[in-house]
């Protein structure tokens, strides 16, 4: 039977990942103990490609825990990488408040640490940090908010985004039966992924402990 992971990371430098008690060790940790033969992560094929002609290549290749552990990971123990990220560039400047008054900005700034405190308390007491339905009900409320506040940005920005790496994910599925498939990717991602995966014919695990 195909068997299925979904782990959560959250993106920024070695000491922010230490601030919220989710280093890249405790992640490699993960993957190490899930054992995959292919790993679908939040890089482009785009971005991939160009790594893949040049290794010297600089530019932009998904959140750091890519360049700095799981690629090399993938690379030293011989895991298939397939990216599997979707996203325009110039989505990047997007903003949600970008139909909104100064006023109205700022209070949405200070609703969104509100928002953030919760996440990383709550975020912090699963086993595995970040990973667990109690933070997910937490990040499908924030998100439901934003689509609120500007539902076409929304549609495009995170359903069509997440959708389409999902479709890629199923076509990773269908071609490689029986094998150990790991998914990575910003937690805030888990829900859709879990909502998205486990009616699959595999055997879906989430949260991996």
């Amino acid at each position: 039977m195909t068997i299925v992971g979904i782990l959560g990371s959250i993106h920024g430098d070695d000491s922010f990942r230490l601030e919220k008690g989710y280093t890249l060790e405790m992640m490699k940790e993960v993957i190490v103990e899930f054992n995959p033969d292919i790993i679908c992560g939040e890089v482009r094929p785009e971005d991939w490609d160009k790594y893949c002609n040049d290794r010297c290549y600089s530019g932009y290749l998904g959140p750091s825990e890519y360049r700095k552990m799981i690629i090399p990971h993938c690379e030293d123990e011989g895991i298939e990488f397939v990216p599997v990220d979707w996203y325009e560039d110039d989505m990047v400047d997007w903003d949600y408040m970008r139909n909104y008054s100064k006023d109205q900005k700022y209070k949405f700034a200070k609703d969104l640490e509100e928002v953030y405190e919760k996440i990383w308390a709550v975020g912090r007491k699963s086993l595995l940090p970040m990973n667990s339905f109690e933070l997910d009900k937490i990040i499908i409320q924030k998100q439901e908010w934003f689509n609120s506040l500007d539902p076409v940005m929304h549609n495009v920005y995170w359903i069509a985004r997440n959708q389409l790496m999902i479709e890629r994910i199923k076509k990773v599925i269908n071609n490689n039966q029986d094998k150990r498939i790991l998914c990575t990717v910003g937690a805030e991602h888990n829900y859709f992924y879990y909502n998205e995966l486990k009616n699959l014919k595999c055997r879906l695990i989430y949260p991996l402990k």
